[in-house]
């Protein structure tokens, strides 16, 4: 009898902190009407949804959990937000996590996210180091196991990202089909591989994605019908040689918010899937255990799956965007500003977090384990490790924790996808740069005034918007507004 063929359906959940980072609290956003925020309404028509999905089969209706079936990445920033606000859907993911490993050895459907969903590519070695350790810290903290592969925000990558990810022990990433060069025996575009990058002694496996099954998901309309949908998987797999995988990876607010019915008709999809002979659902953590690489990777420069320059949607006007009545001259001048916060906040913390830290670096890559978990038997642990004594000092590195923390919220990749800065993406950057600046002024003269001067050069495509010194100042106000 044949080997079974494989199929992995991916879905990357993620939301950018839209809470305010003074109080928590997300402030109203009239654009998620009738829900209070995007949040609000997304986990009403998405995190939930996914965690309760109905299926009919035979007049009886089942209630599933998908996450049990489904590969996922759970963003960091979201993850915390759902931990407090979205109770039954942060559960569900970590319910679907535990349940897949007890089926598959140990090998959870759940894998890390870079912390704060920057590009990569475009980080400096130290700053890219230490969003995919902040990322496994995180992760460690939700699923109690160590993540094996990771999820690049945008899938962006290059090789020195993909070092990063081997020298952080995580054995394998995500990548789109035209992100480099997939060299194996085996033609059939629907492979996910698994395809091997090395660098010296560095190796990452990579699992490629299906771009024609992945798109009918996510843009076109195979979630209208699970069942046509099942069939669809089933006969591209079928194509496939015995024990290959075929893999679909997609926006996980597809199932449900991109979609209407995504959720339901997914949930109908993997049943109908795993009741057919010669097909196994799986995640690529357990198929990279019975299946090695078996074909290499290698990729000429940065790229990504959402930009056709690399990675220069985030980083100039490189003719990517929605509306082509917008121009994108603000995207260079506005990454530059942001930019100069971030390197203002590492030279503020390198100098002020050594007079408190023997070794300030291990400390801040060590430190999402205090920021994220409230416990105080981990902070007290944490600073007895650090040698940190008396509560002005480990207040004082608490702080310079925050503002690194908020330094690099201000660098999330989402500010730079859209049209115009002035939209809720952009706004969640500058209020985050606010912040660090804010919290680097307690220790060292402020840069708010040279920020500023930035920031009046770059105008929006949108009138009422004006320049983003003035949007900068304005969110400043709404926020100090909603902290009284």
């Amino acid at each position: 009898m044949d080997q079974p063929r494989y199929v992995i359906i991916h879905g990357h959940f993620y939301q950018p902190p839209r809470d305010s980072p003074w109080t928590g609290l997300i402030l109203p956003e009239a654009g998620a009407a009738p829900f209070a925020n995007w949040n609000e309404r997304i986990l009403s028509e998405c995190y939930n949804a996914n965690a309760r999905a109905h299926v009919t089969a035979d007049r009886l209706v089942r209630i599933c959990n998908n996450y049990e079936a489904l590969s996922f990445d759970l963003g960091p920033t979201l993850a915390g937000w759902l931990e407090h606000h979205g109770k039954l859907a942060y559960r569900a993911f970590q319910r679907g996590d535990e349940l897949s490993a007890e089926l598959y050895g140990g090998h959870g459907n759940a894998i890390a996210q870079s912390y704060s969903h920057s590009i990569l590519p475009l980080l400096n070695d130290r700053e890219r180091t230490i969003q995919i350790e902040w990322g496994i810290r995180d992760f460690l903290y939700r699923f109690k196991r160590r993540p094996e592969g990771i999820w690049l925000p945008e899938c962006a990558v290059d090789d020195a990202t993909l070092a990063s990810i081997a020298n952080a022990g995580l054995n394998f990433t995500i990548l789109a089909p035209e992100q480099g060069h997939f060299d194996s025996s085996i033609n059939s575009i629907h492979t996910a591989g698994p395809f091997l990058w090395q660098r010296g002694g560095e190796e990452v496996a990579i699992f490629r994605y299906s771009r024609e099954l992945s798109a009918q998901v996510s843009f076109g309309e195979a979630l209208n019908d699970g069942l046509a949908l099942a069939d669809k998987i089933a006969a591209c797999a079928a194509d496939l040689a015995p024990g290959a995988a075929l893999m679909i990876a997609t926006d996980g607010e597809t199932f449900g918010h991109h979609k209407r019915m995504g959720a339901a008709e997914l949930a109908r999809a993997v049943a109908t899937l795993q009741e057919r002979d010669g097909i196994v659902l799986t995640n690529c953590a357990q198929y990279l255990v019975t299946h090695r690489p078996s074909g290499t990777f290698t990729i000429d420069g940065a790229s990504s799956w959402s930009c056709p320059h690399g990675v220069d949607r985030w980083r100039r006007d490189c003719g990517c965007r929605i509306d082509a009545v917008t121009t994108q001259h603000w995207r260079q001048p506005l990454r530059e500003a942001m930019e100069f916060v971030k390197y203002h906040s590492s030279d503020v913390y390198d100098r002020f977090a050594a007079e408190i830290v023997s070794d300030a670096m291990a400390a801040l890559m060590e430190s999402m384990r205090v920021m994220v978990n409230p416990d105080s038997v981990i902070s007290d642990g944490f600073f007895k490790q650090h040698k940190v004594a008396g509560e002005e000092k480990q207040i004082r590195l608490m702080r310079l924790f925050e503002m690194e923390r908020a330094a690099h919220a201000a660098m999330t990749s989402c500010a730079w996808f859209f049209d115009d800065f002035g939209g809720p993406e952009g706004r969640v950057a500058l209020k985050w740069a606010a912040r660090a600046v804010e919290l680097a002024a307690e220790v060292a003269p402020s840069i708010e005034n040279e920020l500023l001067a930035r920031l009046r050069a770059i105008h929006s495509n949108r009138r009422e918007v004006g320049d983003a010194a003035t949007l900068y100042l304005s969110l400043k106000t709404r926020e100090a507004r909603g902290r009284v």
